[in-house]
């Protein structure tokens, strides 16, 4: 069987993706199959380069040629299967299993939407999550399942560790105002809490966003904010198995993937809140996340709890097994 898998153009950082998860754990579980990854070249840690297919640079130069530039590469491919997400402007002819992991925004495009309703299988990771989509009637075929994220085995097999004091920043990163708001939100938490609770951030943060990290040189707290080399997918699975609390900067980017994450650690995962509640800011929010976090254990082993409760206790080897199960019929 030979498998496409094919990140969309704006996830930037393939290894906070729960599809590259999705692929490592089928290229070990599965061998025989012929799996590639159309990524640039380089892009991952979790994926060997063996497995990846370089994209054209082309569409990364000229932005109107990626989707032709894609169903070129598909079309000298000829994969038995495509697993991507919504937006990644397919030709119906080509059999294609949408993995959907986070809500689709109001301004979603007319080909996203007749990609999903073109799709022989949809797989969505929780049943809020497809509950979402029938309230704002998007047009979903018949075939639609729901099975929970899974995890690459690097991180299935990561032993527990005790939490050290430090906020590991995990996803996609939306933009740099998010990272100035975090910021904020981390100087409200030291100036009250006075505490040596770290903020480590991975090395895609410094390519990506210069200007930000630049702006680290003046930051009062700047000793306690880390830029973090991991080198292999092991020294970053290690790293977040022993953060206090993981944190995503972007709620709409999937959350269902890194709630996942944080139960298989046994870590508490915090969000950046994307709008003011009850009088108070985002910023504010997360202040008060963190502060909380911080002083009560009890509470932070509650939101363990809690987070594993959204996947009904089903482990990361049954979740592949119940995708594949779908994936086998398209």
């Amino acid at each position: 069987m030979r498998i496409i898998f094919l990140i969309p153009w704006h996830r930037r950082q393939y290894d906070q993706s729960g599809l590259t998860h999705l692929m490592a754990k089928w290229i070990a579980t599965r061998p025989a199959d012929k799996c590639l990854l159309l990524a640039p070249p380089n892009s991952s840690k979790l994926i060997p380069a063996s497995f990846i297919r370089p994209l054209s640079r082309m569409g990364f130069y000229f932005p109107f040629l990626r989707s032709f530039l894609i169903r070129q590469q598909l079309s000298s491919l000829r994969p038995d299967l495509v697993i991507t997400e919504p937006g990644s402007r397919l030709t119906p002819k080509i059999n294609q299993l949408i993995w959907i992991c986070q809500p689709l925004l109001p301004t979603a495009s007319t080909q996203a939407l007749q990609q999903i309703s073109a799709a022989r299988k949809l797989i969505f990771t929780s049943v809020l999550l497809l509950d979402q989509y029938k309230k704002q009637q998007y047009p979903l075929p018949g075939n639609v399942s729901i099975v929970p994220p899974i995890l690459a085995p690097v991180f299935e097999s990561q032993n527990l560790r005790t939490p050290s004091l430090y906020i590991k920043v995990v996803g996609q990163i939306p933009g740099e105002a998010a990272l100035i708001n975090l910021l904020k939100a981390y100087s409200l938490f030291k100036r009250r809490q006075q505490s040596e609770l770290q903020l480590i951030f991975s090395q895609e943060v410094a390519t990506l966003y210069p200007a930000f990290i630049s702006k680290l040189n003046s930051y009062k707290y700047k000793s306690t904010v880390v830029i973090n080399l991991a080198y292999t997918a092991e020294q970053e699975a290690y790293q977040e198995a022993g953060a206090y609390a993981l944190l995503t900067l972007d709620t709409m980017d999937q959350l269902d993937f890194h709630y996942r994450k944080a139960s298989q650690l046994q870590i508490p995962l915090l969000a950046l809140p994307e709008k003011e509640a009850e009088g108070r800011t985002p910023v504010e929010q997360l202040a008060e996340q963190l502060m909380r976090i911080y002083k009560d254990e009890s509470y932070r082993k509650q939101l363990v709890v809690t987070q594993q409760s959204l996947f009904l206790l089903i482990n990361n080897q049954t979740a592949f097994n119940q995708f594949l199960e779908v994936a086998e019929c398209c």
